[in-house]
């Protein structure tokens, strides 16, 4: 297992024992506003109360945390790197120090954090409308798992996280079964070889290659383990980036299932299922066993799996 990601230290060179829990609080929510009135009422206090806090913070952080430029107040740079591990301490403390039983989406102004890989961003639109439609004032922060280690994912750090299905990883990781994604051939619509589809088809045309991430990696190890003599095309960096260029040309590209986010006719592309036998990527959703108790936790995993079952429809285990 790779080594935990350290959190970076918000205050060094600070004494702790002078520090109030609740100007982490008031900071959180004035780099959210940016502004000072609209922090206040947020946070219910008085905006002396809030300026107050705001100049204690300055002078604790050395920093001015939230400068004027022109109309409106700006975090400083320092500011900016703090916000997400301010917001991450925040919903930690508050987890620790409360027993939440109830938990009411409607109002709370949670900000939920997943881990997800880009072959999933299709979910993206569904799941920001069912957070819409069910807890408007939460949000999502969606983490690339390169910026995560399955630690966070224990210690709390991240809510949830979407990745290959791997078992026993962690004795403090629970693990389910997601999406089940097969390979397609993306092509453009009028292909010659959608009218004699097939492996000698398949292999009658340059393939466009993408030269990162591991779902990429154990493909091609599929394909050389078989030894498939493949045409090579252009080797691209990101899967993204394929689609335009097979809209003008013969090249093909092998990619999951949803991938592609948009309507796949509308890009004047189509996809046939992959001749050569592929095992599907598994995804799993992963979360801790030390917070799988609380209700917005629960929820968050629900409308996970609802927006997946939604949009991969027919795949989710």
């Amino acid at each position: 297992m790779c080594e935990a990601h350290r959190m970076p230290v918000i205050m060094n060179d600070i004494d702790m024992t002078k520090i109030d829990l609740n100007l982490l609080v008031f900071l959180d929510v004035l780099l959210e506003e940016r502004h000072v009135s609209r922090a206040a009422k947020r946070l219910q206090r008085t905006q002396s109360a809030t300026s107050h806090a705001l100049g204690r913070l300055r002078k604790q952080l050395d920093d001015p945390i939230l400068i004027r430029v022109g109309g409106e107040m700006r975090p400083t740079p320092r500011a900016l790197r703090m916000a997400p591990e301010v917001r991450r301490l925040v919903q930690s403390i508050r987890r620790v120090l409360s027993h939440e039983t109830h938990w009411e989406p409607a109002s709370s102004e949670r900000t939920f954090t997943l881990v997800a890989p880009d072959l999933v961003y299709a979910m993206l639109p569904g799941l920001y409308a069912y957070l819409e439609e069910h807890a408007p004032h939460s949000s999502v922060e969606l983490v690339s798992p390169e910026a995560m280690t399955f630690q966070d994912v224990v210690e709390g750090r991240y809510d949830l996280a979407i990745a290959p299905n791997t078992k026993g990883l962690h004795e403090d990781i629970l693990c389910e079964p997601l999406v089940s994604l097969e390979w397609l051939v993306y092509m453009k619509k009028p292909h010659p070889a959608r009218t004699s589809w097939g492996v000698d088809a398949w292999l009658s045309y340059k393939h466009v290659r993408i030269g990162k991430g591991a779902v990429f990696m154990a493909y091609e190890e599929e394909l050389r383990k078989m030894g498939l003599p493949r045409k090579m095309g252009p080797v691209l960096p990101h899967f993204l980036l394929g689609p335009s260029l097979l809209t003008q040309t013969d090249l093909l590209l092998t990619l999951p299932r949803g991938s592609i986010s948009e309507n796949v006719s509308a890009l004047g592309l189509r996809a046939l299922p992959c001749p050569v036998d592929i095992p599907p990527v598994e995804l799993a959703l992963y979360r801790s066993s030390l917070y799988q108790r609380e209700p917005a936790m629960r929820w968050f995993r629900h409308a996970v799996h609802t927006v997946m079952s939604e949009t991969f429809e027919g795949d989710v285990v």
